[in-house]
């Protein structure tokens, strides 16, 4: 036993068992650094359903509500009308795994002069070429909207890019379709949640953000780097002494 402890620590062997250390430290940052992100993903699964859960925001368009953008899938509540007339269309959305578009529209606060940006949901492609073809899926009769604040877009530039018109854009850029509304608006926009199951018959289907909270594989890498360590310094072990003994025979 003695033997099988000293002989990785030969003078011949003292490279390759620094080697093997080093290996092993490496191993051992992976996992930790494994861990560190389970915790990350255990933190934001904490926050997120403290989100969900937490009472609605009611919206009035005043400076406060700025502060809800970082409150990603908090639900909210406001009162006012769409704006039709300056609605547009996001690009490439699937629902149940059939593309189309999701319907961008301004919701003017009641008692207010600044708009919310109100993702209404998914609508079919077809016969979809102009704002004049979207006016079918109008609902002027919603004037209280419950939905839940969207995440947004993490393009480094989000308008670096050109759209492919001042009506159909890429993607959620807040900033971009702000800009051509004749009025303010908030800094985020929301999706409007679907009613009870089952009950939506008929597009706009409403389509919000999906939030996992799966914790995802990082405890099991963590582990299995831990594992890999331990087994690391026997098996080498058992190697040296093996090539030892046959060379000493």
């Amino acid at each position: 036993m003695s033997v099988y402890l000293k002989t990785p620590f030969k003078r011949r062997w003292l490279f390759a068992t620094l080697v093997v250390f080093i290996i092993a430290l490496g191993m051992i940052g992976l996992g930790l650094r494994q861990l560190a992100l389970h915790r990350e993903r255990q933190a934001y699964i904490q926050a997120v359903v403290a989100e969900v859960n937490d009472t609605p925001f009611y919206l009035t368009g005043a400076a406060e509500d700025d502060a809800y953008q970082e409150r990603v899938y908090h639900l909210v509540e406001a009162d006012g009308h769409f704006d039709f007339d300056h609605q547009v269309l996001i690009k490439g959305k699937f629902y149940q795994d059939t593309l189309g578009y999701h319907v961008m529209t301004p919701f003017l606060l009641q008692g207010s002069d600044r708009a919310l940006l109100v993702d209404r949901g998914w609508i079919p492609p077809e016969g979809i070429q102009t704002p004049e073809d979207v006016r079918p899926f109008d609902e002027p009769e919603i004037t209280h909207i419950l939905a839940r604040i969207a995440p947004t877009a993490t393009h480094a530039d989000s308008r670096s890019e050109p759209q492919t018109s001042s009506f159909f854009w890429y993607w959620e850029d807040v900033q971009g379709i702000a800009a051509q509304l004749p009025y303010p608006t908030l800094p985020y926009y929301v999706a409007m949640i679907p009613p009870e199951e089952g009950q939506q018959s008929a597009p706009p289907y409403r389509d919000p953000p999906k939030f996992k909270l799966d914790p995802g594989p990082h405890y099991g890498n963590a582990v299995g780097w831990f594992v890999l360590t331990l087994l690391l310094f026997p098996l080498y072990a058992w190697l040296v002494v093996r090539a030892d003994q046959a060379e000493n025979s």
